[in-house]
């Protein structure tokens, strides 16, 4: 079965722990309109018992608008829970934007 350009785009994240059991999303393909909800939500359920979040973005090659909005919206969220979300492995495309956007020093970018 042939995939689709957009199937192929979509927003996937797997949750691994590190050794001491910090939570890391491994996220793959775009935070977008359509997307940006799922990564809001994968942070939220850990943001309330965890004190730091890892979000692995070296699988996210694109981020709209939209996305943008989500992603600093889900880390001001995380920071009222009481949690420091950390954006790690940031693809250099998205790291670019975070660049323009004078965002990298906001979000904290590893």
């Amino acid at each position: 079965m042939a995939t689709t350009p957009s199937s192929q785009r979509l927003l996937t994240i797997e949750r691994h722990d590190d050794e001491d059991g910090t939570p890391i999303l491994i996220c793959k393909g775009r935070i977008n309109l359509e997307s940006a909800n799922l990564f809001r939500t994968e942070v939220k359920s850990l943001s309330t018992s965890h004190p730091i979040v890892h979000a692995d973005l070296s699988g996210v090659d694109a981020v709209d608008s939209s996305g943008l909005g989500s992603v600093l919206g889900t880390y001001v969220s995380a920071k009222g829970d009481g949690c420091e979300l950390k954006l790690i492995n940031v693809h250099p495309r998205v790291k670019d934007l975070l660049n323009i956007t004078h965002l990298t020093a906001v979000l904290g970018v590893q």
